[in-house]
């Protein structure tokens, strides 16, 4: 009996065994010519001939199980790998077109293209191979179906779910398009999607590469596309740049909202329209589309590329100035105008490359030379000098421009999991910090290039990259982390490598390593300032204790309930969920059984998502029971809601409602650069002011060298949005002012409370001693299967 036969996979001694799956040659190839790949035709014929002819047998070492589709480039089989155990899509050239060299280029292409991606929003390209004149591809499988077959099921998207999709879209290609690489067929049923509910763009088999003109093999003249998304230099055989994917990405958008295409007819009458049509306004089929969604659709969709948006990031962040009105934080969705006159790079401008296919590569972020006021940033004096100093002046001095060879940073973020939405932002402050330096002349006369990882919400993948940036990048400083699970995972290569990261977050406590230096509060800084406030201030006796399951939360809720015993509180409840869980409603219904008169949370990331909805679901309120959190800021609210989030709490060190003149350049300067409704958090603070407090040690040390830096990072200081703050030199954290903020129905925080002056960190809670600390901690990694995240 065969595997298929039994519904199992075969084993490896199955494979290798001519039991295990005859093997094909080239005249067994199916000649598949229906007009796509998916979803395969209904013909109940043509799905018998199909499976007896590919189910049940090998093609190299993978055995096929199932039909997935067929279509003029090719048939798509189901197969499983027995060598690893996984199951793969793989995509054949049929045999009638792999005897046509320009065909076969073409297929060969789209293997060198989508081999060069490594990105969560597109699929992965395991194996490229050729058995007796049999070309396939070896892909990762994505279970989830097409957005375009989501249509034809259940008809049009939500405003929310559509703008995801299409952010993920953008997410995808950008990738891409740093590597100079264009698609040319983005569609709805080019987008899948996989278990997680996340989007990968599909099919690169008409992508070309704008850096390898072997690549390049459309002949003059020839049409290539789906005419229902075709950008109009598609549509006239005219050269296409990255923006043709992104014409192609509006129309993609507008289906996704109203179930249809931008233009119906006869494949002429379509291509005619993309050429001379006005772009389609999808109010005309359902009247309730913001306006901000039709402006983008307009943008995206000009006939012009110069009139459209210049890189897909810029269209990723007006879609989600749209995902963050709709969560309710009463921000003006962007106007037409806001979005049409957005400064952008010069028309043509090619995408930037990255240094190494393992990067999402940054380009040298540059801007317009600041006034001398920007200066205090980098001094450390405090804005009435500086006044003074600018007043005493006759001159203002223009810094030199950078010049010799760049000083190579990396800045490790997850970008994509469960935490992209907390670290994004982060990454967009380091970057904003970066481009001060290099406009005020850059650091020691040389600008600063950030190399950007993404760490993917995963200990493992921060691990990987991490060695990678060290022992490649030739780099002197790495900025990042956010959960204590991902830094504690880097400690030990950093440490091998004498090398130095500036960590932004607050944490648990419990570490002092020589090779990190932190921005972010200790526990004395955050957690226990606020839980005595509660108790204080608040009156708050009954404390129910909530957590994603990895090291942080677990270590500040032994810290909560030492401080329960000196105040003679009580602990009602602790429960904590998975990084990255979405069901919340077993723990909230046990609140609610316990009745705790305040919850303190330490949930990470998307899972607040769902912890606060089943909060409200149940009609727990900040009325009835507050909340206060260690780990959302003011972009998380934008995520959360403000109009359910109002009033209850949150503890930093720093809150974009803070009056001082630091504090006003600096979210005037983010805001500047990536748009008037962005909010600035702490961590993303934190990290600016560490990027300043890094440049000020590498200047004073004279060289790169992560040791010196080290050095001299200790007892740097200056005036951050946040006030005043220090580098202990015994620690290496950093003296900071713990605050307690109120969410105000705008979704920012009123400060209730902060402490009178800078508090000195002190990273091991005097509730224990060292050594029990760290025997906790001990026996938490061991219990993890040695990790530092419940293992999932």
């Amino acid at each position: 009996m065969s595997a298929h036969e039994t519904g199992r996979p075969p084993n490896e001694e199955e494979s290798e065994s001519p039991s295990g799956g005859q093997a094909l040659s080239s005249a067994d190839i199916f000649e598949a010519s229906s007009d796509s790949i998916f979803p395969l035709g209904d013909s109940s014929a043509v799905r018998k001939k199909q499976s007896e002819l590919w189910i049940g047998r090998k093609l190299g070492k993978y055995q096929i199980t199932e039909i997935l589709g067929a279509g003029g480039m090719g048939v798509v089989l189901k197969a499983y790998d027995a060598s690893i155990e996984r199951e793969v899509a793989i995509k054949i050239l049929p045999a009638h077109l792999s005897g046509n060299e320009p065909i076969r280029q073409r297929f060969i292409a789209e293997a060198k293209a989508a081999g060069k991606l490594n990105h969560p929003n597109s699929v992965t390209l395991y194996e490229v191979a050729n058995q007796d004149d049999i070309y396939y591809l070896v892909m990762e499988l994505v279970p989830g179906g097409s957005a375009a077959d989501r249509i034809e099921q259940d008809g049009a998207y939500s405003v929310v779910d559509a703008t995801r999709i299409v952010i993920d879209a953008c997410k995808g290609l950008a990738a891409a398009h740093a590597l100079g690489m264009v698609h040319r067929d983005i569609k709805p049923g080019n987008l899948v999607f996989s278990q997680d509910g996340s989007v990968k763009i599909l099919d690169f088999g008409l992508a070309i590469n704008l850096d390898d003109p072997t690549l390049q093999l459309t002949r003059e003249g020839q049409i290539v596309g789906t005419p229902h998304f075709m950008s109009p230099e598609q549509c006239d055989s005219k050269k296409v740049d990255h923006r043709s994917d992104i014409y192609s990405l509006g129309a993609t958008y507008y289906s996704l909202l109203v179930g249809k295409n931008p233009y119906e007819g006869s494949v002429v009458n379509v291509m005619f329209a993309h050429c001379q049509s006005e772009p389609p306004d999808p109010r005309s089929i359902a009247s309730n589309i913001p306006v901000a969604c039709v402006s983008i659709i307009q943008r995206a969709m000009a006939k012009s590329p110069s009139d459209r948006y210049q890189s897909v990031e810029e269209m990723q962040a007006d879609l989600e100035s749209v995902t963050a009105a709709l969560s309710g934080t009463g921000i003006s969705l962007p106007s037409q105008s806001a979005i049409r006159y957005r400064s952008t790079q010069s028309v043509g401008a090619k995408p930037a490359t990255s240094r190494r296919h393992w990067l999402i590569a940054v380009p040298l972020l540059l801007v317009a030379i600041f006034a001398v006021s920007q200066l205090s940033f980098f001094s450390g004096n405090s804005s009435e000098e500086t006044s003074k100093q600018a007043a005493d002046d006759d001159t203002t001095a223009i810094p030199i421009p950078p010049s010799g060879d760049p000083i190579y940073v990396g800045v490790l973020h997850s970008l994509t999991g469960t935490m992209a939405y907390s670290e994004t932002p982060v990454v967009e402050a380091t970057l904003l910090a970066i481009e001060h330096l290099n406009s005020q002349g850059g650091v020691l006369g040389r600008s600063v290039e950030p190399l950007v990882v993404d760490g993917r919400s995963e200990a493992s993948v921060f691990v990987r990259e991490t060695e990678k940036l060290l022992s490649e990048g030739q780099i002197c400083t790495v900025f990042g982390c956010w959960t204590s699970a991902s830094r504690k995972a880097v400690v030990p290569i950093l440490e091998k490598h004498d090398h130095l990261l500036v960590y932004p977050v607050q944490y648990e406590g419990i570490e002092e390593s020589p090779n990190l230096i932190y921005t972010g509060a200790a526990p004395n800084q955050q957690i226990i300032p606020a839980v005595r406030w509660a108790y204080s201030s608040l009156n708050k006796e009954r404390w129910f204790i909530v957590g994603s399951d990895y090291v942080f939360p677990r270590i500040a809720s032994e810290i909560i309930k030492d401080l329960s015993q000196e105040l003679s509180a009580k602990v009602v409840g602790e429960q904590y969920m998975l990084l990255g869980s979405r069901d919340a409603k077993a723990i909230v219904q046990q609140i609610v059984e316990a009745q705790p008169d305040v919850i303190l949370n330490t949930i990470n990331g998307d899972s607040n998502l769902a912890f606060f909805d089943a909060l409200r679901g149940a009609g727990v309120t900040p009325e009835n029971i507050p909340t206060i959190s260690f780990s959302i800021g003011e972009t998380d609210i934008q995520h959360l809601g403000a109009s359910s989030m109002r009033g209850d709490f949150a503890a930093w060190n720093y809150f974009q409602t803070i009056d001082s003149p630091e504090n006003d350049r600096f979210v005037k300067d983010f805001k500047a650069k990536y748009g008037p409704q962005r909010l600035v958090t702490d961590p993303m603070e934190a990290a600016y002011f560490g990027v300043l407090l890094w440049a000020k040690a590498v200047e004073s040390a004279g060289n790169l060298k992560p040791a010196q830096i080290r050095r001299a990072m200790r007892n740097q200081r200056m005036r951050a949005p946040s006030g005043n703050v220090r580098i202990d030199p015994t620690t290496q954290h950093t003296f900071k002012t713990p605050r307690i903020g109120r969410i105000r129905a705008d979704g920012l925080f009123e400060i209730v409370w902060e402490s009178d002056e800078p508090v000195q960190p002190n990273p091991y809670p005097p509730s224990r001693t060292t050594e029990q600390w760290r025997a906790l901690l001990h026996d938490l990694y061991t219990g993890w299967n040695n990790q530092w995240a419940a293992p999932q």
